[in-house]
Parts: structure tokens; sequence; C-alpha cells
């Protein structure tokens, strides 16, 4: 039998530790890993910004720091096999060595970084290239298209490479999209729209009525997107889907969208004192709960 003083002081103990740590606000902070998959896409988001607004836009200065912080990070993220992983921690994979990838052109760093460049493309070779992503994903298009779009903004691939995706269907009642077999995860219908209409302007369809429609569902579903969009800018609160969306639709001539500015500030909000972002929203709320 356990002795109840024993379990009232190991109790004791353990309400005092958690009490330590909470934030001067009150709360306790979940902190997620660093991530390069983040930071890749928050640089080369700020990066097609800065490519098509140029020196007109507010923040020029800024994100061009930011973009270029974030690529020094990712220059000392980089694992012995030449690839990178979604978190500092992590293994490398294909998808987030592309994306890595992708921002250092973007970025206009690829000239700095030729060596650490040419070991990232031969760890992509080694895993199959274009064919090993879209072997890794099958027919799930939620995570394949984003990461083709960045490399086709990239220069890296071509457009026809890149699935289109029809973001007409975010037109369609909330209630009848549970019945359409989307070609994303429901969650994922921010980037459907962004890429979706960024595939459409970058490479039309031949087809004349999937051009029609989708042509007469650009603002409509550009509504829903910024309905969909949170006080914060940041859609699911993460810096991956976020940055897909700002940069699909800042390459399509709208880097003064309401939308873009919105993302810009969450991604400017999110990013850490060392230049990276962190792999998904700090869990703040999940840890103050339990």
């Amino acid at each position: 039998m356990i002795d109840p003083d024993l379990l009232l002081e190991a109790y004791r103990t353990a309400r005092d530790d958690l009490l330590a740590e909470r934030s001067a606000a009150g709360h306790w902070i979940g902190e997620l890993s660093n991530s390069a998959l983040s930071t890749a896409t928050a640089a080369s988001a700020m990066s097609v910004v800065l490519r098509e607004a140029g020196g007109e836009h507010p923040q020029a200065d800024r994100l061009r720091r930011l973009a270029a912080r974030a690529v020094d990070w990712l220059a000392g993220q980089q694992n012995p096999d030449g690839g990178w992983g979604d978190t500092d921690k992590s293994l490398s994979n294909l998808a987030t060595t592309m994306l890595v990838r992708a921002a250092f052109h973007l970025a206009g760093a690829a000239d700095g970084h030729a060596g650490l460049l040419a070991r990232a493309e031969n760890y992509v070779e080694s895993q199959g290239g274009v064919p090993g992503l879209r072997r890794r994903y099958g027919k799930d298009k939620t995570f394949a298209v984003p990461i083709l779009t960045n490399c086709a903004l990239a220069g890296l691939v071509a457009w026809r490479e890149v699935a289109p995706l029809p973001f007409e269907m975010a037109c369609l009642p909330h209630w009848l999209l549970g019945a359409v077999r989307l070609p994303v995860v429901s969650y994922a219908i921010p980037a459907l729209v962004a890429i979706g209409q960024a595939r459409y302007f970058h490479r039309p369809p031949c087809n004349p009525i999937a051009w029609l429609v989708r042509r007469l569902s650009i603002n409509k579903s550009l509504a829903v997107l910024r309905r969909m969009q949170p006080a914060s800018g940041g859609y699911l609160e993460a810096a991956p889907l976020s940055g897909f969306v700002v940069m699909s639709l800042a390459s399509i001539g709208r880097a003064r969208h309401p939308v873009v500015d919105d993302g810009l500030r969450f991604l400017v909000d999110s990013v850490r004192p060392d230049g990276s972002w962190p792999i998904d929203t700090n869990l703040a709320t999940w840890v103050t709960t339990l």
C-alpha cells in the first residue's frame, strides 16, 4: 500500500514544478521543433512576393532580411547525406529537400551555395526525383502538388509536372463538399484554391470547358479563400500551408491581395529568433488544457 503522505508529497512536487513552468502571461508554452520544411516554404513565399512586387512592397526590406536569414539557417541544417528532414531532428526526406532547394533558388542564393545544392541534387536524384515524389504520395495530391508548385515557381520543374487542381470545387456549398471526391484533404482547401489558380494561370487547361469553368470561378473561389483565413492570417496556424497560399497567389499578380498581405503578416509574426519557423503552431492551448 502506498503511503498517503508520500503520494501527497509527490503531488505537491509535480504541482510546484508545473506552476514554475508557466509563462509570464499565466499559461504554458508547447514549443515545437524548428522546421526546414516550414522555413523553406516561408522563405519561398517571401521571395516570390519580392520577385513579383519588387521594391514597391511596403515590407520589401524586412522580407528580404527574413528570407536571407532563413536561407542561412537552412544552410546550417543540411544532413550528411545532402538532404533535409521536416525538423532539425529529423532524417532526410525527398519532399523537404526539394522545398529547401527551391527556397535557395527563389531567394537568389543558389550561386553562393553551389556545393550545398550539388549535394542536395544528388540526394534528390538518389530518391527518384519527381517520379519518386509521386510514388511517395500516390493519388493524394495534398502534398505532391504544393511541393511541385514551389519547385515550378523556382524554375526547377516544368509546370506540366504540376497536376491541375479543380479550384472551382471550393465554390460548392459547404454541405456538398463532403459528397465530392476532392483531390486534396478537406483542410487543404486553401491550397486547392491558391495552387489551383496558379497552375491555371501558368499552364491553362486545353479543354475549353474546363478553362471557362475555372475562369468564371476565380473571384468566387478567392472570396471563399478569404473567408477561410483566420484573424492571425495563417491557415491552420501553420507556415507551410500559409506559405504555399502566399507564393501561389503572388505568382499570378496578386502580391498585394488581402490574403497575401495577411498571410505574410502571419509568417513575419511567427518567425523564431534564429530565423527559422516551427514545424507547426505552438501547442500552448493544448498543453495548458492538460
